[in-house]
């Protein structure tokens, strides 16, 4: 298979014409070929193209795990995305045109926004041994293989594998490195771990979209919690929110809170229109 023939299925991959096994363990079969031949350049053009496959491999199951309501499987998923991305970042600079990239990077970050998850296990780790992903060699701060971390060698990027390391402690952070380690809460008699996360953004936008590659955009404002959103409700009575509590020890506290307001955009030529909701976090 030629460059132009893998570049043009490449184009289009968001159309599902090929199965992304088949095509993928072709460009292996290819580059296993360069590798014996040591063309380093086409072997590692071959890791690009690999590269956005396994981007969308990721994102089809993403959207499909989202579809199926398997938030935090997903979550992780989206996860990976990020990662993969980046990578071939180092090595191709892609633009809106190519590939439909675009599309799973514009929808990987707007997922993330409207997941619920805010708070996050942050590891302290002491990495004792780690070794080279391409040579296996350990790897020291003497002892050096010679192969550069994000570089490609074979075909394949260079990383470090830690073998052996210790927890030093542990931090609840926003913003964390590890984008995995969610909080979920634990049952005290059962110790069985329960979701307590409110998913509905995320349910309303997969209402509205049913493809991976249908296109869909959020945009972000502020709202404030108004008294007016509750009606005429008084004080004692029951909270409108269901929740059991009286309306001033429940949502009468949120009164003058700042929320995000989220905005949805769906293009699609079927019945669906151009709509928006608003959810309070």
């Amino acid at each position: 298979m030629r460059n132009e023939e893998i570049v043009a299925k490449l184009n289009e991959i968001h159309l599902q014409l090929y199965s992304l096994e088949d095509f993928t363990s072709e460009l292996q079969n290819i580059k296993d070929e360069f590798v014996k031949q040591g063309n380093q350049e086409q072997a590692k053009l071959l890791w690009i193209y690999q590269t956005i496959i396994e981007a969308h491999r990721l994102y089809i199951n993403a959207f499909h795990l989202l579809k199926s309501k398997a938030y935090y499987q997903a979550w992780c998923e989206l996860e990976k995305i990020e990662i993969v991305l980046n990578s071939l970042k180092k090595h191709f600079i892609y633009d809106k045109k190519q590939y439909f990239l675009w599309h799973i990077e514009k929808s990987v970050k707007n997922l993330q926004v409207i997941y619920p998850y805010r708070l996050f296990a942050s590891s302290e780790i002491l990495k004792k041994k780690k070794k080279c992903s391409v040579c296996d060699k350990e790897i020291s701060i003497r002892n050096s293989c010679g192969h550069i971390v994000g570089e490609i060698y074979d075909g394949e990027m260079c990383h470090r594998v830690v073998t052996e390391a210790d927890v030093l402690g542990i931090s609840i952070v926003e913003n964390p490195g590890n984008k995995y380690s969610v909080m979920f809460i634990k049952d005290s008699k059962t110790d069985e771990q329960t979701d307590q996360y409110n998913y509905e953004t995320i349910d309303y936008l997969f209402e509205l979209i049913e493809l991976p590659y249908e296109f869909w955009d959020l945009e972000v404002s502020e709202c404030e919690t108004r008294k007016e959103d509750y009606g005429s409700v008084g004080r004692n009575e029951p909270c409108p929110c269901k929740s059991g509590l009286k309306f001033k020890k429940c949502c009468m506290k949120n009164i003058g809170k700042k929320y995000p307001h989220y905005e949805f955009i769906v293009l699609n030529p079927s019945d669906k229109k151009i709509l928006t909701n608003v959810f309070k976090n």
